[in-house]
């Protein structure tokens, strides 16, 4: 795959989940969980490449998400709250 091919995928993904899901976390934490959840499909969609032969088109499908979340994240810095949970005591 070119890297042009590779920005058109992460874009096109982009543009589904910005128009599929148009609202976005406003603190950093849960928007890097989502990040991190698009990046855990890809390991597996990788995982289920390797052993058990599944095509590679999951895999390019879920690193382009993982790509586009990525962007969704960096696009939100400088505008993220910094609102700290409250911690529970513990005995």
């Amino acid at each position: 795959m070119e890297p042009e091919q590779a920005i058109d995928l992460i874009f096109k993904e982009l543009k589904s989940a910005e128009s599929k899901h148009p609202g976005w976390p406003i603190d950093p934490i849960h928007a890097a969980a989502i990040m991190a959840e698009e990046a855990g499909e890809t390991l597996q969609a990788a995982i289920d490449f390797v052993y058990k032969d599944a095509p590679e088109e999951k895999a390019i499908i879920e690193a382009a998400q993982c790509g586009a979340m990525a962007i969704r994240f960096l696009l939100g810095i400088g505008t993220y709250e910094r609102s700290r949970a409250r911690q529970v005591e513990t005995k």
